[in-house]
């Protein structure tokens, strides 16, 4: 990337606060030599890490790597075998203990949602040894630790044993020296354990001068009877730190031995870390990622300067397809250089793999190199520039293009070169330019020819170009050349401030009479300016006044528009509840109406149980039976059709139409039903007492089903010239004698016994009893074999059982 424009749209200023995000030195470096790439394909996987961090933040808002240091010169130094010391081994065990974490959190990450960091943490190497062997040594105040090994525990064990003998023996001879001492105290000199003594007594006490004050006035003396003590504690020392050095030593060794593994963690860590920053960046600005593409199309959707502060405006521009060159036109401080900018910076960031304060959906052009002319009298800083400069570094930019151009058409002699070169014409370099203030700090007139002539160079070369100017003739240029398009920032001229908003198609005016009539100028001059403006001049700034009102115009309408359509939204959601909360209350009603009616049908079905428990007594007349059944019939007349749940759905009204004619009504012995659990269609025989059992006929078989398990698909209609026949005929035992719910056959003869059974069974059947009882007694057991061996086989008998 061309370097002077980097450095003129200040991308390294944005990559110095991408590095204030990062947690180490070895990631702040890898972001700040982090550069744009020309390649498509990296500048997406770059924005895809990017996105999956700050997906990653998300879900583990502290994910970082902790403590971790650039140790890379500690191992260098280790595996060259020398020795780290304790603060060293301390940087290395949190540099470990940062890949371990980071590699497991990674490790955790669902692969196909996170791929690039899953297969980044799966490359990060683990080392937990080394992480344990460290901890064993080195404490948290960077001390080794007794644990270190047995050789030194037992050397400390000896030193504060020493040290304390040595210690008593002194608080005696303090004690008995009294006034020969300055102060009674013990201190240390070069050392060794000594007592200040007052010069003038220095003879009472034997020893060995360490030390004297600055007046002279104390000496600090090693009385002679602890002299052994303190060599004795030297000694001890010296061994203390002889194997301190040699656990050191060991630990650097096996360090050193891991160097390229450790190595490669700080640099995996460091990359992950730079994910990090840059997402940390993007959600502190309110970015998103954007969409590439290597065509030239820029579609930037409410972009914002990320350096500026305070309320930014956003601008939304777009360039590709049917225009690649953007001439944009308006006052002074009206934004121009800031859209010209905004564009070259958004750009550098999406191709280094940084989110873009846009919004979603917004796209940027990957481009081998980009290129600005942005003069610093109208840059962020504020700053001058001449007109040799800027033409000096176009004539750098023209030349880079022409170059690259040259190099793209094959030297080939023969019947291919004017096919291959023919190929290449099309194949122009994919460079982005952005010219601020195109032709200006020269004579107006010459500047607007030469300004002229460099767009028309870039546009016959497909060049994507961004360029500001003044020149009305560049204007007229734009309006009539294909592939260009005009823009211009707007003016307010009731406040004579400008609005900073874009609009790409629409020639901006200088404003510079209405602005000066605004200000109070005399209207004489004005007219008289607008004379020397020249006819077609005044005619270019009505027109471009009377575009930007019926501009205004559209949006203004289009803003009604769009109000009314919301409006429209909201009512219709608002109906759209008010309809839900119908539906509910509807819902409501109907599921209350129906559980009234499930509490009669309990009540009903509770009479009918106390009925057949009636019917069963042996007691049994036949008037009380003709009571029960005129109960039955009374109850079942009481029992209307349960409604279904209703469900607060649209399928309420689907499943209201799936209830046909020939399901409605209760059910009767003989109509046609389906057997759900068989999907075969039946005949339905009879019916139990309370009505939850049915007795159907399907086919050759007679089964026992409940009626939930019943479809009824229609009445049993006769055959032709058939008449309608109940399926089942009862008897009108009105008429009928008197049968007994008991027929008592005890001492009978066998043969008289079985006529009079048969005989009492048939009455009992067409009375319509359900059950009898039949007494036969004991005695020989002759007539009890014959009658249950009688009723065994008997038609009109579905069962008996044992009294």
């Amino acid at each position: 990337m061309h370097e002077k424009s980097i450095l003129t749209l200040e991308y390294p200023k944005i990559m110095a606060k991408v590095a204030k995000e990062a947690a180490f030195s070895a990631s702040k470096e890898l972001v700040l030599e982090l550069q744009p790439t020309p390649d498509l394909q990296e500048a997406r996987r770059r924005l895809a890490y990017t996105t999956e961090a700050s997906q990653l933040i998300d879900q583990f808002p502290d994910a970082g790597v902790g403590s971790a240091h650039d140790i890379r010169a500690l191992l260098v130094r280790a595996a060259r075998e020398g020795v780290l010391s304790p603060r060293d081994l301390l940087e290395v065990l949190t540099t470990a203990q940062s890949a371990v974490y980071v590699g497991r959190l990674l490790d955790k990450l669902d692969a196909e949602a996170f791929p690039l960091l899953h297969s980044l943490g799966a490359d990060i190497p683990q080392r937990p040894h080394i992480v344990r062997r460290i901890e064993e040594t080195i404490s948290e105040e960077g001390e080794v630790l007794d644990t270190a090994s047995p050789t030194l525990r037992k050397l400390r064990f000896d030193i504060r044993g020493a040290n304390q003998r040595l210690q008593d023996r002194l608080r005696t001879l303090v004690n008995e020296f009294g006034n020969a001492l300055q102060e009674h105290i013990i201190t240390i000199r070069n050392d060794r354990y000594v007592v200040p003594v007052k010069a003038e007594n220095r003879g009472q006490v034997r020893g060995i001068v360490h030390d004297q004050s600055a007046s002279g006035a104390t000496v600090f003396i090693e009385p002679m009877v602890v002299v052994e003590l303190n060599n004795r504690l030297r000694q001890l020392q010296i061994e203390e730190r002889q194997e301190i050095e040699r656990i050191l030593r060991v630990l650097s060794l096996e360090i050193g031995h891991e160097a390229e593994a450790l190595k490669a963690a700080v640099e995996l860590l460091a990359e992950f870390d730079l994910h990090l920053a840059k997402a940390r960046y993007g959600r502190m600005t309110g970015s998103t990622e954007p969409r590439l593409n290597d065509t030239g199309r820029i579609n930037l959707r409410d972009a914002r300067h990320p350096l500026l502060t305070g309320k930014v405006v956003p601008i939304s521009f777009h360039l590709g397809g049917e225009f690649f060159m953007v001439v944009i036109t308006g006052p002074n401080t009206g934004g121009k250089t800031v859209a010209l900018k905004t564009v070259g910076l958004l750009t550098l960031m999406a191709q280094a793999g940084l989110h873009i304060p846009a919004e979603e959906f917004s796209e940027v052009a990957v481009f081998e190199d980009v290129f600005a002319d942005i003069g610093d009298e109208q840059s962020i800083e504020q700053s001058l520039s001449t007109f040799s400069s800027h033409l000096s570094r176009i004539i750098e930019i023209l030349r880079y293009i022409e170059a690259a151009k040259e190099s793209r058409t094959p030297d080939i002699r023969g019947k291919l070169s004017e096919t291959l070169a023919g190929k290449n014409a099309h194949q122009q370099p994919r460079v982005l330019v952005l010219l601020d203030e195109l032709g200006a700090g020269t004579d107006p007139s010459e500047g607007s020819a030469l300004a002229r002539a460099i767009l028309t160079f870039l546009l016959e070369r497909h060049v994507t170009t961004v360029a500001t100017t003044h020149y009305s003739e560049l204007k007229a240029f734009a309006h009539e050349q294909p592939g260009v398009v005009n823009a211009s920032v707007e003016f307010d001229i009731e406040t004579l401030s400008p609005t900073y908003r874009l609009s790409i198609g629409l020639p901006g005016r200088s404003n510079a009479l209405a602005i000066a009539n605004r200000l109070g100028l005399d209207d004489r001059i004005i007219e008289r300016g607008r004379e020397f403006l020249g006819s077609a001049g005044v005619r270019m700034e009505n027109l471009l006044e009377g575009l930007q009102s019926e501009r205004k115009a559209v949006e203004d309408e289009r803003f009604h528009l769009n109000m009314e359509r919301v409006e429209a939204e909201y009512q219709r959601k608002q109906l759209e509840e008010e309809r839900h909360r119908l539906e509910e209350q509807r819902v409501k009603v109907l599921n209350e109406a129906r559980a009234q009616a499930a509490r009669e049908l309990d009540e009903v079905r509770a009479s009918l149980a106390k009925v057949k428990v009636d019917v069963s007594r042996v007691n049994m007349t036949r008037e009380r039976l003709g009571e029960a059944r005129q109960r039955v019939q009374d109850l079942e007349d009481k029992v209307t059709r349960i409604p279904e749940p209703r469900h607060s759905s649209r399928r309420a009204g689907a499943d209201a139409e799936a209830i046909s004619e020939a399901g409605q009504g209760p059910l009767k012995i003989g109509d046609t039903v389906r057997v759900l659990s068989f999907g075969q269609n039946a005949e339905l025989l009879g019916l139990s007492a309370d009505r939850s059992e049915a007795d159907v006929q399907m086919g050759p078989l007679r089964i026992r089903v409940n009626v939930d398990n019943l479809e009824r698909l229609g009445k049993r209609r006769p055959a032709a010239g058939e008449r309608a026949a109940p399926s089942v005929v009862l008897p009108r035992y009105e008429d009928r004698p008197e049968v007994a719910m008991q027929l008592d056959m005890r001492g009978w003869r066998v043969d008289a016994a079985l006529e009079e059974l048969e005989t009492y069974l048939n009455d009992a059947a067409m009375s319509g009893m359900s059950s009898v009882r039949i007494v036969h007694g004991k005695g020989t057991g002759a007539l009890r074999a014959a009658v249950r061996e009688h009723l065994a086989h008997h038609p009109l008998v579905k069962s008996y059982t044992s009294a």
